[in-house]
């Protein structure tokens, strides 16, 4: 049954669909707010919204579909349901990607790297708060039972009814997610406010990050995606090897055009392989010995970490010598100093307006993470009084 939250006349009104909604647009208003105020066209971003919104949706429902078909009776079941529920977060990545892409191809943004770039720390922030939408049912638990009750409440454990009666207390995937996400989101936000000219490089930060958490906690839920043909790696997993590997890929490739070929970059390889190759063995171990499952976890965690380092460490070798800012040249035939007068001349309205485009969308961001905040405080109240 759902937690409702709103009730107007005979329309009822979920916690779960105001979560998504006010998800949405904090992570919209964030990312219009950081591409306008880095060059981007605010137009583009507004062409982008209700595509990318729809694609990411319907890609996501595909995929939790293929993973999952023997909950519908049909294709076009799964496509005509109206709920919150059966939606894979994973697919919302390639909606943001392929709606950029399209933009780019039309000439309606003028980089597609620079505005993935700017979507990265909205995207983070907007995927935490879609993790807590499974607050209000039973998806995005662990495996592992939490039977101390010291540690029966978020963000430890969460509540789940059970077939057979009463209450279990789990691991709280979704909380935790949802934490990993919001430090994901500053990270990138602090990032791109320092090195937003070095396009593509913030959208890498977020996909590696990512990545890495992404693999641990999809190793921890009971109810992880897989497909139908691998029943072993869950789809996340599958997409966390593959983003590490296309992004050393990349960023090797930086790395030689920037340094050339040497001899350090054979074992700095092999460790990023056998960071990945130890990460991998360690989900066999967890499904194999899962009653040893802190350790696992414990040495996965330590291995991610190094993928994560060995990547950064390959993105930093690459890193063009003093990267800095591009500075507009002087026209040539004119004094410098007539041209310094000029940039120091005073700005008309609106010059002034163009300097401070994050005030209203970074307001209208951060009113909705506090609505968002709000509600979730306020349903957790409630069910404290209930019980």
């Amino acid at each position: 049954m759902e937690t409702i939250g709103v009730i107007v006349g005979t329309t009822e009104i979920a916690w779960k669909s105001i979560l998504i909604v006010l998800a949405v647009l904090a992570w919209f208003f964030i990312s219009y707010a950081l591409y306008a105020a880095h060059g981007g066209g605010r137009l583009c971003m507004w062409l982008f919204l209700l595509p990318s919104v729809a694609l990411s949706a319907l890609l996501s429902r595909l995929l939790y579909w293929y993973c999952n078909q023997e909950q519908y009776a049909s294709f076009a079941a799964a496509l005509t349901e109206i709920s919150p529920e059966g939606f894979a977060m994973a697919g919302i990545l390639p909606g943001i990607f392929i709606i950029a892409g399209v933009l780019r191809l039309l000439r309606i943004s003028k980089s597609l790297r620079g505005m993935l770039d700017a979507l990265a720390p909205g995207t983070a922030l907007g995927m935490g708060l879609l993790y807590l939408t499974c607050l209000f049912d039973a998806r995005c638990r662990g495996k592992v039972i939490v039977t101390a009750q010291v540690f029966q409440h978020l963000p430890f454990s969460a509540p789940m009814a059970v077939p057979q009666g009463g209450v279990e207390y789990r691991f709280a995937v979704f909380f935790v997610s949802f934490l990993a996400m919001l430090c994901i989101a500053k990270l990138c936000m602090d990032f791109y406010l320092a090195r937003w000219q070095e396009r593509g490089c913030t959208a890498a930060l977020f996909l590696m990050l990512y990545a890495a958490a992404g693999y641990i906690l999809d190793s921890c839920r009971y109810d992880a995606g897989y497909f139908p043909f691998n029943g072993f790696v869950s789809v996340l997993q599958i997409f966390a090897a593959f983003a590490f590997l296309g992004l050393a890929v990349a960023f090797s490739v930086r790395m030689i055009r920037r340094r050339s070929f040497r001899w350090y970059m054979v074992p700095l390889w092999f460790a990023l392989l056998g960071a990945m190759g130890a990460a991998g063995t360690l989900e066999y171990l967890v499904q194999r010995y899962g009653d040893r499952f802190l350790l696992w976890y414990g040495l996965m965690g330590i291995s991610c970490l190094a993928i994560v380092l060995l990547l950064y460490l390959m993105y930093a070798l690459g890193r063009p010598a003093g990267a800095q800012p591009e500075k507009a040249e002087k026209p040539a035939g004119i004094s410098p100093d007539i041209t310094d007068a000029a940039a120091k001349k005073p700005s008309g309205p609106a010059e002034t307006e163009e300097k401070n485009p994050l005030a209203l969308p970074a307001g209208l961001a951060a009113f909705s993470a506090v609505l968002a905040a709000l509600g979730l405080g306020a349903l957790l109240v409630s069910k404290k009084d209930r019980e």
